[in-house]
């Protein structure tokens, strides 16, 4: 019994948060609220709304066999070329804007932020050059050269029955450093506080164990179902679907004090 109110207790105090959030002027479920070039800015990341400057570099992270070992469903055989990584960013853009399915962001660490044993392996030649990068609420100041390392955000956005899928392809060569804990945890953030999503749901792959350990130990949740053969990898050869969510209450009651945590620890 004491169990059972204690759930019941949590539960309502999980509700009064998410209620505080609806009530602090920003409109759940609001299409308006799903941004045309949004950006978010964290400790060690900027999320930063696709442009024309980003292509080479994605089309370089679609294309590198281990940053997409677990990602082989969504590869081809010859790679990304610019133009592929340019097609995909307009098609996103569209979904984005236009039918307001999606929000869509690309990972950037300045290089200052770039933690210093991986510095060596990033090339001159792989850094932007500082400029003031354009957003629906006026413009974020890169003001140093910065690595894309990445990019995430929300996919198959449903508001009316407020829910959403996050995702994100990482360097590999970022892997375990702290990169996808923050943009993950802002990319959740928006969803649950901003849009006041009810449920976003990560998939993944038995082989990823570092993203299911992830979803487990940090994030707290244990697999939701197993999908058989829903990912096609070409050659009549599928792969199963390893489904997590996030709900809003476990957001407020535990997972965003938990990431937030996990964060500050690694900055």
């Amino acid at each position: 019994m004491k169990k059972i109110r204690s759930n019941s207790i949590s539960s309502t105090a999980a509700q009064q948060r998410r209620a505080s959030v609806l009530d602090s002027g920003r409109k759940g479920c609001d299409p308006d609220l799903i941004p045309h070039r949004g950006s978010i800015s964290g400790t060690l990341v900027t999320l930063l709304p696709p442009d024309k400057d980003q292509d080479l570099a994605l089309s370089r992270l679609l294309s590198d066999s281990e940053t997409m070992k677990y990602l082989t469903f969504m590869t081809r055989p010859s790679g990304f070329t610019k133009r592929d990584a340019a097609d995909r960013r307009m098609a996103r853009d569209q979904r984005q804007q236009q039918q307001k399915e999606l929000v869509n962001y690309t990972i950037a660490i300045k290089r200052s932020k770039v933690p210093r044993k991986l510095l060596h392996s990033i090339g001159d030649d792989e850094y932007l050059a500082a400029h003031k990068v354009p957003v629906d609420a006026g413009e974020v100041d890169m003001d140093e050269p910065y690595v894309v390392v990445g990019c995430c955000g929300l996919n198959n956005i449903d508001l009316g029955n407020r829910c959403a899928e996050a995702g994100i392809i990482l360097d590999a060569r970022f892997w375990r450093s702290g990169v996808s804990t923050e943009a993950l945890y802002l990319t959740l953030k928006f969803g649950f506080e901003t849009l006041c999503l009810h449920r976003i749901g990560l998939q993944t792959t038995e082989e990823n164990i570092g993203m299911r350990g992830w979803m487990e130990r940090v994030v707290g949740v244990p697999v939701e179902c197993v999908r058989k053969e829903v990912l096609y990898l070409g050659n009549d050869s599928y792969r199963d679907s390893w489904d997590y969510a996030v709900f809003d209450h476990q957001w407020y009651l535990s997972v965003e004090k938990s990431l937030r945590a996990r964060v500050a620890s690694t900055a």
